[in-house]
């Protein structure tokens, strides 16, 4: 398989998640489905992060310019989508009137302090990962930081644990509210940064088990042992995720540690089996490639509302239609929308990703 082909079925995983992050952003789904997506989709981009860094070899290169370079498409968007909230959070207090002025003001020191507003969060829990992974690599032992991954986030989930009491004492005010997010900052960077470096391992795993001449080897490698490998971990995801219930990884809400844990390495590395057997589909790749936008657009733009707003007017009009009828005219709206932002940004407005702006022939 070549670079472009693995690339391609990662883009593809990307283009599923960035999916069922939308999909769990409805009201209007079971909650069945809810607590089946909430098991795996965040999980699944830092999983694929570490993927890709064994696939590109990163860890050999140099640390401060991968480091710049993560910098640059992390970081950067984080800076541009997070004033854009700014300003459409102006105009719901100015404006609109639907946001009172203490929101405004967390809002503004959320995005001040890289804790995120909204879905933003994911952005500086990616950066911290995928760097601090990067360090940890170059300054220990492959065994080292495969057994020390887990125990920071176990540690880490634990402080946070501990330090739900003093947040809901203290929930009133705005400053020792904001201390608090300062350090879930780091807490769910230590989270992330498992599945981060556990993403790494089981690709650098696979390959060598890929490369052993015996009928196990040559089976998972096929497209047949793929899928089915992979569909069985899902299965094995769908059942833990139900015995855990729903959980949140913004807010650091895993519920059973373990069970979580089991439940998201199994349906991530699922997935990522049953893409790699598939054929590349361009339309799932193109939001793949494009999840970031997709990730910050959907809900702060109010793309997902409008998909809403748009399906009970369809349901007016086919009132015997079915739930799913709903929800499709729902994802199919805020893809046609978050397509409209993607090919903006991209043709118009690069420097928003990091990138630079290409000069003008003439």
């Amino acid at each position: 398989m070549n670079e472009k082909k693995r690339l391609d079925y990662l883009d593809m995983v990307k283009g599923f998640g960035i999916f069922t992050v939308a999909l769990g952003h409805m009201e209007d789904i079971a909650t069945g489905t809810r607590v089946w997506i909430s098991s795996f989709h965040m999980p699944l981009f830092f999983i694929v992060t570490g993927i890709l860094m064994a696939v590109r070899d990163e860890p050999s290169r140099d640390f401060c310019e991968s480091a710049a370079k993560r910098f640059r498409g992390i970081i950067i968007p984080y800076l541009w989508f997070s004033l854009s909230y700014f300003i459409i959070d102006i105009a719901n207090l100015n404006v609109i009137h639907n946001i009172d002025r203490r929101t405004f003001i967390v809002d503004t020191i959320d995005s001040a302090t890289f804790y995120g507003m909204s879905v933003l969060w994911f952005l500086p829990a990616l950066f911290l990962a995928s760097v601090g992974f990067l360090g940890l690599k170059k300054k220990l032992p492959d065994k080292a930081v495969f057994c020390l991954l887990i125990v920071i986030a176990v540690l880490c989930y634990m402080a946070k644990l501990q330090t739900e009491s003093v947040y809901a004492a203290y929930e009133s005010s705005i400053a020792a509210a904001s201390a608090i997010h300062i350090a879930y900052i780091f807490l769910r960077a230590a989270i992330a940064l498992s599945f981060v470096g556990y993403g790494y391992y089981a690709k650098r795993m696979f390959d060598a088990f890929s490369k052993k001449d015996n009928g196990a080897a040559r089976f998972l490698s096929s497209r047949t042992g793929s899928f089915a490998a992979g569909a069985v971990l899902l299965a094995v995801n769908i059942f833990l995720s139900q015995k855990n219930g729903c959980a949140d990884l913004r807010n650091m809400i895993l519920n059973n540690v373990l069970i979580y844990y089991l439940a998201a390495f199994a349906g991530c590395f699922g997935i990522v089996l049953i893409f790699k057997a598939l054929p590349s589909v361009k339309l799932v790749t193109y939001f793949g490639r494009n999840s970031i936008i997709v990730m910050a657009c959907h809900i702060n733009y109010y793309i997902l509302y409008a998909g809403i707003k748009l399906a009970w007017f369809v349901d007016s009009f086919n009132t015997h239609a079915r739930h799913y009828v709903f929800v499709a005219v729902v994802m199919i709206t805020v893809f046609a929308l978050s397509a409209v932002v993607i090919e903006a940004i991209n043709r118009f407005f690069p420097f928003v990703l990091g990138k630079k702006i290409k000069p003008l022939r003439g």
